[in-house]
C-alpha cells in the first residue's frame, strides 16, 4: 500500500491511487517523489482543502512556484515540482529530478528524406 492510500483512508478517499500508480490528489495527479516532496511541507488534508477551494489548476502552478523559490530549493536540496504529461487530462506533477530536458531537435538535411 502506498503512503497516499493510507492518507487517502483517514481522507475518506480524497487521495487515491491512479491506474498508473501516481497519486491523485482531488484531480492532481503527483508522482511517488513529487507526492512524498510536497507531504514534507504540506498536510495531505491540507492539500485535499487548497485543491477543493481553489482547483486542480491553480494549486498545481502555486506548488510549482512554492518549489522554485529559492529558499525552497535550498531546503530540498534543489529539487522542485514541474509541469509533465499526465496519461489522462488532470494537471500531472513530477519531481524535478524525474522529468529529463526536452531533446534537443535540430534541422538536419538528409538526403532522400
Amino acid at each position: 500500500m502506498k503512503i497516499w492510500e493510507l492518507h487517502g483512508l483517514r481522507l475518506v478517499g480524497a487521495i487515491r491511487s491512479t491506474p498508473e500508480g501516481e497519486a491523485d490528489v482531488s484531480g492532481l495527479v503527483f508522482s511517488e517523489k513529487a507526492y512524498l516532496l510536497a507531504v514534507r511541507d504540506f498536510r495531505p488534508a491540507e492539500l485535499v482543502a487548497c485543491i477543493e477551494e481553489r482547483g486542480a489548476i491553480a494549486v498545481a502552478h502555486e506548488l510549482v512556484a512554492y518549489y522554485e523559490a529559492v529558499e525552497a530549493a535550498a531546503s530540498h536540496s534543489g529539487r522542485s515540482l514541474v509541469f509533465a504529461r499526465g496519461s489522462g487530462p488532470e494537471p500531472t506533477l513530477r519531481r524535478s529530478d524525474e522529468v529529463s530536458a526536452p531533446a534537443f531537435s535540430a534541422s538536419i538535411s538528409v538526403p532522400g528524406l
